[in-house]
């Protein structure tokens, strides 16, 4: 009974973090149960007093594929080799979405919860880590949507190539979050922060080989496109599960993970720097 009471009256210490900081993992890991109810506090919220709930994930890519298809694929004619065109831009924007869906979630994580976080001390990690969970549950939907569109075709059987799409998950995974968690610390400072990142994921959608091919842009010009992570790992996801065209160049792969990782590290320590000011700054 001694110890119980020890553990439940030891005082918790709350210092600022030093300059070059990164998240506490090991306290992470302590607050699990807390991270899974966030996950289901998220979806919970997302679908409540909506008229058709969970439908909306499925709906999402459908509408999006339906506009790119009759102006890109019927309209402007888009070459995509012998691939029909909603599958060709369903298969990336799957990816697509994750990654924006992780962004924004993460950078929102902060400022969205300022009620909670003001009122109790926990990892604030926690916060991102959980919309990352809860878009992992729109990819999976999104992605059983792609499978079927890809049975019905009947030309795209599942190959050994899908082995290669857990990869590709983790280093959007990384590579999304890390984007975020920068946009998250920014946004405890500068409040026009939420407005700017809508505007560069739009421009960063339209040089994202989403809605044609990377084989568009002169030869010469291609290996700038691939400075842009993304590029490198919508073209392997459309290689797994269209099993056509060319895998990306292994380097191109491995300065996707470096870059990816950069940006991970350095926005995990401006989110650590960040997240004992915001309770001073909001």
């Amino acid at each position: 009974m001694t110890n119980l009471k020890k553990s439940i009256f030891t005082p918790i210490v709350i210092t600022p973090p030093a300059r070059l900081e990164l998240p506490d993992f090991q306290e992470l890991w302590e607050y699990r149960g807390l991270l899974l109810f966030l996950v289901r506090r998220d979806l919970k919220v997302r679908f409540q007093q909506t008229a058709i709930g969970f439908l909306w994930i499925i709906l999402q890519p459908l509408i999006q594929m339906l506009i790119f298809y009759v102006i890109l694929g019927l309209l402007v004619k888009v070459p995509t080799g012998n691939i029909p065109y909603h599958l060709f831009f369903l298969s990336a924007f799957v990816i697509w979405q994750f990654f924006t869906q992780v962004v924004n979630g993460s950078a929102i994580s902060l400022v969205g919860n300022i009620g909670i976080i003001i009122k109790s001390y926990f990892p604030r990690m926690a916060l991102p880590l959980a919309s990352v969970a809860s878009a992992l549950v729109d990819f999976v939907v999104s992605f059983i949507v792609l499978m079927v569109f890809l049975l019905i075709n009947g030309n795209y059987p599942i190959s050994l190539r899908y082995l290669l799409i857990p990869v590709l998950l983790a280093l959007t995974t990384i590579f999304a979050s890390g984007v975020g968690l920068f946009f998250g610390a920014l946004m405890v400072v500068f409040r026009d922060t939420k407005n700017l990142l809508g505007f560069i994921l739009m421009m960063w959608m339209y040089v994202t080989p989403i809605m044609f091919p990377v084989t568009l842009a002169p030869e010469k010009y291609r290996v700038y496109f691939y400075l842009n992570p993304l590029t490198s790992l919508v073209d392997g996801f459309r290689w797994a599960v269209l099993s056509q065209g060319d895998l990306p160049k292994p380097g191109y792969l491995l300065v996707s993970f470096f870059i990816a990782v950069i940006i991970w590290f350095c926005g995990a320590i401006a989110f650590r720097a960040m997240e004992n000011r915001i309770a001073d700054v909001m």
